[in-house]
Parts: structure tokens; C-alpha cells; sequence
């Protein structure tokens, strides 16, 4: 055991185990950074990941050239030799500093030192371009996800001073490089051949191996496989890696073999007997077409599109074309309703537990494993609770235990801004990326995203292509002009015209070369008859009580799905207080009535949507039930309503949430077996009454989420006229014609009013900043800059994860208090636009000011807020 005394007087500490505040036990640097060369040699023995860097390179590496990159990743934590950080674990010295900063000085005052140390000219030969060395080292040093820069600017300040790399009485900084330099020779003697040839010094292979460092630096970390307090002796990091990656399930060889012997009938796999036509035609398409390696699926809700890309990705999983899934969802709600569809398909087809491949729900506050909460496994920062499972199960927890490792789970149903996260300039995208290169990415309802979000997939789905990854896009209404962009991406394609749109097949799989299949002949299809009924209470929606208590006195079941939180809260209390309504048919969790948003604490959220699907899910009860929500409700959930209220939205959108409508086949109270829609509008004869002369929205209706939550009028008013046109309508018959009526340029363009011209003006010009925010903040395009040529803004990152709707603070409360639903609750997630600014980049606390049975109040900086069964609400203070 290596004493305290002897690091501070002898060796190099590369990681510490602090309990109490107090470093009780230190690991040596050279084992630290052997550990993390280790992982990272025995990725590359993976071949999903080998072949990215071999696509990268534009050509094969050799075994000796891995070990070349390994002997670099070895040297990432090469800034940990300086003297103020050797100092930080001990408690009686204050001249301290990091690893990554100091780095500067140690190019300023000793690059001949230093470049002797590391033997730099020996190096340079490694690649086919010398300057391309000092690029791999820079994206080696970035580890911590930001990419940093040794530069002239950096030079100045308390990080470039001298002192940090001066030898003091027992140690010498650049001694230690010299002796990490004699531990790779040792660990990867073949690295240092004189036979290598070297090796493409491409920028595209520079950012595919700092990720894999990422990656590797956090695994080699993990205190369960690298102890901390350890006899160098007898224990070996090679097999330490090779196991972790295993248990994690990041090697994909024990699943893949698991999933072999695993029946392949749709029925074994999803419980069903017959397949979808839509189901069928995804299954009959070759793993090893490279035009498939993107397909786009479109039929409407309840098709079966889940079944059909669980079936994509077990055909693609064991015929080795992919290693891993991320299946990406709009919201957190339709993700956590997913999560235990695709848990149920792989405890199906693998009966023993620790066989499969550990499934992640990858939604922040919410992350699971295999079903079981993360949070339950995690007691502590470095503690683990060995009393719920077996410890050799604990390491399938690895990926979800932390947002940015979502997508090196094996398995993993999320939100698709974690997957956008990847191609954004944040921290940690690189990681985020090299996970995702492997994965088959399923992207469901791809027509929820806004131009910025678009614009962004545009750009994933490039990459992800590029190095011969697989994705799929599923939607119920996705217009030409949307899938056509996606196509461009990877061939020349001209948007169709409106006639050439509305003829399209449908349902439909279309592959990256456009190419459009479908295998159901038009009087085929199974039809749902839908009646549209507008009524102009967008203003009063109080005034649609009345049909909402006629339809409950005939015991139906009513969904109502509003644009905003506002407007479902209030429609809400109104409800409540209504005669003939009240609360026991109000929608409740655990006995209390509320609405459904996304405004409640994350335990809470949990409740009331597993009461949701309870209560309007399959098989649930019949008798009457309302309700009433906002956007939480409308997409990518398994629920079933004989009545549908909404407020006016876009086509699109309102198809979805048709969806929900008539879903399943069931029993249902005679006035209700006919699908009715009721869409409030607003009383203006056209809204083009809702716009100022220079064509913006008044603020009337932004409140109503007209020209706001939904920006293009244009959109709006064409599905004003289809409602009003079409009083019936059949889907999946007239999914295209009334998508493209409403979204087409053709038609959007036909609009020439003049308000309406300078209403499009204002909105065009909101696209093109839009597209050009989603231009700037891609780091696609970096992949063609060597690695020491940028850095990423601070600031930038906080504006991109505001865009993707990241941006809400999730701040702990004082102490746990009890919902108003009984449930324990200790933190809050506060909307961005709600949160108090100060608190914003800093950390906060939530303090209790009062407290009930209905209702909590909370401070949070400056800014008062009333939590209760309605949601979050800010208060004056």
C-alpha cells in the first residue's frame, strides 16, 4: 500500500480516493494513464469502432499504428506532472492549479524540454504529416470534452507561469513525462518499430480518436475495474479493459451471441402473429444494401413503426452491421412510454437477465436500467448499493449513470436532442459522437422538429452516413419537401412538386437514393373515419364545457390537448368547478385531479404519466374520464380517447394528435363510436385579422400559441381552410393530401395578402437565421479543421442547449417534501425562460418558505414559485 508521505515525496498521482474531504488513498500516474492506454487499445479491438477510425484515416491501420494512437491517449494525462497539481490533495498547500490550463507554460518556457522528454522528433514520423503530431496530442489533452488550444493567447496569466513545471525538493515534472514516455515503451514496444509506416495524419481521424479518448479516460476511471489503492504487481489493465467493456456491454460479442440463438419470428420477438404491410417491407430489406443504410418510414400512428425499427436493428444487430440502438423520441413522456415496449422485446427474446443487452431509458432525471432507477443503484458519488442486485450486474448501470454517456449504452430510448448533442459544439459532443458512429439511429415523428432542429439532423444524419452508419426516420406526416432534405444530404434530390407529393405512396419506405416502396394497394388500407368539428372558443375555451359534459354523461373518454401550460390550467380550473364534471371524472394521479404538462417535478412526472397510460392506455377501464394537457400528450403515446378537443396547430400536428383518437380496438358507449375531433379556433374569419399591418402576430394570439408556440401563420390559416373544407376525413387515405395542402411552398406560398406577404417576409427571415444558428453551432463541419485549429465558446454552449430546450435548471431542494400527489420529492426542474438569471450558470437551492398538503412554496434566488397538483408556477415575490 502507498502511503500519503510517499506520494508527497516521491511518486506522481494521477487519480485519489477523497472521503470527508480527505485523500486516504493515491493511484500513480503511470498506472493511471497505462489503465486509460488500455481501454482505449482494447475499443479499438472492437470492430465498430476500428472501422471509424479506419474510414476516418481513408485507410487500414495497422496493429502497430493502434498501438501508435494508444501510446497517445497514454499520454493524456501528460499536464497531471506539474507541481501545483501534484499539490492539490494535500490539505496544507494553497499553491495549487488544474492540468489542462498549465499546459501553456509548459509550451512557453520548456518546448525543448519538453519535446526531449517525449522524443518528438521520433514521433513526427509516426503520421505522414509531422505538423499532424501536435494535433493528435491536443485532441489527446481535450479528454475533459472541451477541445482546448496551445496557442500565443493561452500564454499569459497564472496558467503559463514557470513555476508549475520547475522541479521543487522531491519531484521533477519533466522527469515524469520522460518516465510516462518509458511506460509506453513497455506497454506498446511494437508502436516504436522502425518498420511502421506512418499513418494518414487525417483531421477527421484526429476527432475520431479524441472521442475514443473521451470515452476510454472514463471508463479507464471507473474505480470498480481500476482501483484506486492497488499493487501494481499482480494486477493487469489489459484484462482489467477488456472486462469492463464486456460488462458494460460496449463489446457487443456476448449480446450478439445471445441474440443468435434467439428466435427471429415477428411473433417471438413482438407477440404478435401477423406483421404490418409497412412492418413486412422494412423486414424484407437486405442489412447489406448500402442505399438502406438510411430509410425513411412513414404510415400513421398505431402502424406499428416501433415493432417495424426493433425488427431493423435485431436483423442489423446480429448480422453485425451495427453494434448498437438509439431510439429517439420527441419528449420525455413519449420516450418513457417507448422505454418498456423495447425493455419487453429483449426480456422476451433473452430470458436470463444478465444475457441481454442492458436497455437504458436515456432521459435526464428519469435514467433507468433494465427497468430498475439509476438513481436507486448511485447512493453516493462513489459509492454503489450492492443490496438491490448481484455485483456483477452493477456495471450495466455505466452508460445511464450520466447524460453525456447515454449513447455508449448498448441499448437506449431517449430524446433526440441527446442524439442532436453529438453534432452541436458542446462539451463532450466528440464522446457523444464516437458512441453514436455504431448505433442504428431511429429518429420517431422527424416532422416535431422546428428549422433549427432540422437543420441539425440534416447535418447528423450526413456524418452518420458518412462512415457507413445506419438510421431511420419514422413518421406519420413528414411533407416531401422535409424528406427530400434528408435525401439531399446524401444525393442530389429536387423537392417534388405539390401533384407529385400528393401522389406519393403512403404508407411508404423511401431509401437514400429516393426511391419510394410501398407494398399496400390504396383500397387496401385500414381506414379511420374522423369527424372535424371547429368551434371559435380558442378565445373562451370555457365554452366548450358543454360538449364536454354531454360526451361524459355518455360515459366517453375525453382527451384535450391545448398549445400551452397556461391555457390547459386554466381550462383545467374551470373544469373542476364545472357542475357535471368535477373530480370524479377529472383525470388524477394517485387520487388527486390535475392536468398533464411538463411542468411538475420529475418523480411527479413519472406518476401522473404512468396514470395516463393506466387510465387511457391498452386495456385500460372503461367509463368517462377528461384529460386535459398540452403537447405532453399528442405524439408517440399508446393512448386511446372517443373525443378529441384541441386548439388550432398545424396540420401535422393535429394529425398526431388525432392519433390518439380511436387508437384501439375496444368496446365504446354508442354516441361515441364514431371518431370526433373538435379543433378550437379562433373567431376571426381568417387569421389574417390576427396580424399587425407589418405582418407579426398580436399578442392576443401568442397567447393562444398562434404566431409563438406554432411561428408560421401561412401553416396555420391553410389548416384553418382544410378543417373548414373537409368536415370528414379518412386516414391514412388523406394523410398526404391534407399534410401537403398545408405545408407544400406551393401552397403555403399562395397566400398574397398583404399582411400575409410581410408576415412571410418576417418568418423567412427567421428560417434563414434559424438555418444559419443550426450552420454555426454544427461541428460537422470542424471535422475538417486539425484539432488545435478551434475551441468551442462557453457561452455558445449555453446558447445551443437552449435551442434543443436544455435549458432548464435542475436545482435540489433544502430538504425532501412531500408532493401534492404523496410523493417524496428534492429537486425541481425550473423552465429556462423561468429561472432566475443569476442562478442560471451558477448552483442553486431551492428553500421551502411554506408548506401543505395542496401546495409548496419555493425561493430560488430572487424569484418565488408555487408548486402544486396545477404544476410550477412563478408568484411575485
Amino acid at each position: 500500500m502507498t502511503s500519503i508521505d510517499e506520494f508527497r515525496n516521491r511518486l506522481f498521482w494521477g487519480k485519489a480516493l477523497i472521503e470527508e474531504g480527505k485523500a486516504i488513498s493515491f493511484l500513480p500516474l503511470s498506472a493511471h494513464s497505462l489503465d486509460v492506454a488500455a481501454v482505449f487499445r482494447s475499443l479499438t479491438e472492437i470492430e465498430s469502432f476500428r472501422l471509424r477510425l479506419e474510414q476516418s484515416a481513408g485507410s487500414p491501420l495497422e496493429e502497430s499504428q493502434l498501438d501508435r494512437l494508444s501510446v497517445l491517449c497514454l499520454l493524456h494525462d501528460l499536464g497531471k506532472t506539474n507541481i501545483g497539481f501534484q499539490r492539490k490533495i494535500f490539505a496544507d498547500s494553497n499553491d495549487q492549479i488544474g492540468h489542462i490550463g498549465p499546459l501553456s507554460g509548459l509550451f512557453t518556457h520548456f518546448a525543448e524540454e519538453l519535446a526531449n522528454a517525449l522524443e518528438i522528433e521520433k514521433l513526427q514520423h509516426w503520421f505522414d504529416r509531422e505538423e499532424a503530431l501536435e494535433s493528435f496530442f491536443v485532441a489527446a489533452w481535450s479528454h475533459h470534452g472541451l477541445p482546448i488550444t496551445i496557442d500565443s493567447s493561452e500564454r499569459t496569466g497564472t496558467n503559463a507561469d514557470k513555476k508549475w513545471w520547475l522541479p521543487d525538493q522531491q519531484k521533477n515534472p519533466l522527469a515524469e513525462i520522460a518516465s510516462l514516455m518509458h511506460s509506453a515503451k513497455s506497454a506498446f514496444p511494437k508502436a516504436f518499430a522502425d518498420a511502421v509506416p506512418p499513418m494518414p495524419g487525417t483531421s477527421q481521424l484526429q476527432h475520431r480518436f479524441a472521442g475514443l479518448v473521451m470515452l476510454a479516460d472514463w471508463l479507464g476511471s471507473h474505480r470498480d475495474y481500476f482501483p484506486v489503492n492497488r499493487r501494481e504487481s499482480t494486477f493487469d489493465s489489459f484484462t482489467a479493459s477488456k472486462s469492463i467493456l464486456s460488462k458494460t456491454g460496449i463489446d457487443p460479442a456476448a449480446a450478439r451471441a445471445a441474440l443468435a440463438n434467439a428466435p427471429r419470428d415477428f411473433y417471438s420477438r413482438f407477440g404478435f402473429r401477423d406483421m404490418q404491410p409497412l412492418q413486412k417491407l422494412i423486414a424484407e430489406t437486405p442489412t447489406d444494401a448500402d442505399d438502406a443504410r438510411l430509410l425513411i418510414a412513414e404510415a400513421e400512428t398505431g402502424s406499428g413503426k416501433t415493432e417495424a425499427a426493433l425488427c431493423r436493428f435485431l436483423d442489423l444487430f446480429t448480422a453485425g452491421k451495427v453494434d448498437s440502438l438509439y431510439f429517439a423520441l420527441p419528449t420525455r413522456v413519449a420516450a418513457r412510454e417507448l422505454y418498456d415496449r423495447v425493455r419487453e422485446c429483449f426480456d422476451r427474446l433473452i430470458h436470463r437477465q444478465l444475457d441481454r443487452p442492458p436497455v437504458v431509458l436515456a432521459v435526464p432525471g428519469y435514467a433507468k436500467v433494465d427497468g430498475i432507477k439509476v438513481a436507486s443503484l448511485l447512493p453516493g458519488a462513489y459509492t454503489r448499493s450492492l443490496d438491490t442486485l448481484a455485483e456483477s450486474y452493477r456495471e450495466r448501470s455505466w452508460a445511464a449513470e450520466n447524460p453525456k454517456r447515454f449513447l455508449a449504452a448498448p441499448i437506449a430510448v431517449g430524446t433526440i436532442d441527446q442524439a442532436l448533442l453529438s453534432s452541436v459544439r458542446v462539451k463532450h459532443a466528440h464522446l457523444r459522437s464516437i458512441c453514436l458512429d455504431r448505433s442504428l439511429l431511429v429518429i420517431d415523428e422527424v416532422h416535431a422538429s422546428d428549422v433549427y432542429m432540422r437543420q441539425l439532423l440534416k447535418f447528423l444524419l450526413s456524418h452518420h452516413l458518412s462512415l457507413n452508419g445506419h438510421a431511420l426516420l419514422l413518421s406519420a406526416t413528414l411533407g416531401a419537401v422535409a424528406r427530400s432534405e434528408f435525401i439531399a444530404g446524401l444525393n442530389k434530390s429536387t423537392p417534388p412538386s405539390f401533384e407529385e407529393a400528393v401522389l406519393a405512396p403512403y404508407p411508404s419506405v423511401t431509401d437514400s437514393t429516393g426511391l419510394t416502396k410501398t407494398t399496400i394497394a390504396t383500397g387496401m388500407q385500414r381506414t379511420k373515419r374522423v369527424k372535424l368539428e371547429l368551434s371559435t372558443t380558442m378565445e373562451s375555451p370555457e365554452a366548450i364545457l358543454p360538449a364536454i359534459k354531454a360526451t361524459l354523461g355518455a360515459g366517453g373518454r375525453i382527451l384535450v390537448i391545448l398549445n400551452t401550460v397556461k391555457r390547459a390550467v386554466l381550462l383545467f380550473k374551470q373544469a373542476e368547478i364545472e357542475e357535471g364534471v368535477g373530480p370524479s371524472v377529472l383525470f388524477n394521479c394517485n387520487g388527486v385531479p390535475a392536468p398533464h404538462h411538463g411542468r411538475f417535478a420529475p418523480k411527479d412526472r413519472e406518476s401522473l404519466d404512468s396514470a395516463v397510460t393506466k387510465r387511457l392506455g391498452k386495456n385500460s377501464d372503461d367509463g368517462p374520464i377528461l384529460l386535459i394537457g398540452s403537447q405532453t400528450l399528442e405524439q408517440s403515446l399508446d393512448i386511446d380517447a372517443d373525443l378529441l378537443i384541441t386548439d388550432l396547430c398545424p396540420i401535422d400536428v393535429l394529425l398526431q394528435r388525432i392519433g390518439r383518437l380511436h387508437r384501439h380496438n375496444r368496446k365504446r358507449a354508442i354516441s361515441c363510436e364514431n371518431a370526433r375531433c373538435i379543433i378550437m379556433a379562433p373567431g376571426a374569419s381568417s387569421l389574417e385579422e390576427l396580424l399587425t399591418n407589418d405582418g407579426k402576430p398580436l399578442p392576443s394570439a401568442k397567447g393562444l400559441g398562434l404566431g409563438s408556440v406554432y411561428e408560421d401563420m401561412r401553416i396555420l390559416e391553410l389548416t384553418l381552410q382544410l378543417i373548414k373544407q373537409n368536415p370528414q376525413i379518412d386516414i391514412p387515405k388523406q394523410n398526404r393530401y391534407l399534410v401537403e395542402s398545408a405545408t407544400h411552398p406551393e401552397k403555403v406560398n399562395s397566400l398574397i395578402s398583404d399582411r400575409m406577404k410581410r408576415h412571410a417576409m418576417s418568418v423567412e427571415g427567421s428560417t434563414l437565421a434559424d438555418k444559419s444558428t443550426a450552420n454555426y453551432a454544427s461541428i460537422v463541419d470542424l471535422y475538417n479543421k486539425e484539432f488545435n485549429q478551434f475551441r468551442f465558446n462557453e457561452l455558445d454552449n449555453a446558447e445551443y442547449r437552449t435551442r434543443l430546450g436544455l435549458d432548464s435548471l435542475q436545482i435540489p431542494i433544502e430538504r425532501s417534501v412531500q408532493s401534492p400527489f404523496g410523493v417524496p420529492i428534492d429537486e425541481l426542474f425550473i423552465p429556462g425562460h423561468l429561472a432566475p438569471k443569476e442562478i442560471q450558470l451558477t448552483n442553486g437551492i431551492a428553500l421551502v418558505k411554506s408548506f401543505c398538503d395542496t401546495s409548496i412554496c419555493f425561493v430560488v434566488g430572487e424569484r418565488s414559485y408555487l408548486y402544486s397538483r396545477y404544476g410550477l408556477e412563478q408568484i411575485d415575490a
